[in-house]
């Protein structure tokens, strides 16, 4: 059973208590969570951006990584829009014991009880003056945006199952309330 989840700005050990009373309220226990961006991944608090520094600050990220501790499920997310990204560049794997990026353009595959999920990933989110340039060309906070490279990569690669994306599809219009929750028994 997968669990998907987002938006967590660094607060790893209250997502994984959630994740686990969520797990309680159902009787079952998660093989996987997705995560859909911001996951908070500061490992030098003093690089935050602006956004996150008004708001809840850089979380725990750094701590979970100098201490070397493992998420409690297995984890794979894709950057969102508040990530040290220079320093998830370059990345892809596991960036914590049982944590992965799954970059830009690129897929994994779960296993299950159940058997595979193709999980295919474009965080970040959309900028009409970074889209066409070429991936390897932005730095910095550039890097929060994703490519068309990235975009064509994702559809030559493996047909995902599950796509994982942190921006919104055009149209999609947000009012006030809360997230929503799902659970997906594939996997």
């Amino acid at each position: 059973m997968i669990c998907v989840g987002g938006d967590i700005h660094g607060r790893i050990t209250e997502f994984y208590a959630g994740v686990r009373a969520f797990e309680e309220a159902l009787g079952r226990q998660f093989s996987t969570v997705l995560h859909v961006g911001d996951f908070g991944v500061w490992p030098d608090p003093e690089k935050v951006d602006r956004a996150t520094r008004k708001h809840d600050g850089p979380g725990e990220f750094a701590e979970w990584l100098q201490a070397g501790r493992s998420v409690p499920r297995l984890t794979v997310f894709i950057q969102g829009n508040h990530e040290d990204f220079d320093w998830l560049a370059g990345l892809e794997g596991e960036v914590l014991p049982g944590l992965s990026l799954l970059s830009n353009g690129s897929t994994c595959t779960i296993e299950g009880g159940t058997g595979k999920v193709v999980v295919g990933g474009l965080g970040g989110c959309w900028s009409p003056r970074d889209f066409e340039r070429p991936s390897s060309s932005l730095r910095g906070r550039e890097r929060a945006h994703y490519t068309r490279d990235e975009v064509q990569a994702l559809l030559r690669g493996p047909r995902p199952d599950l796509l994982l994306l942190h921006d919104a599809p055009d149209g999609v219009r947000f009012g006030s309330g809360g997230g929503r929750s799902y659970v997906s028994e594939a996997g």
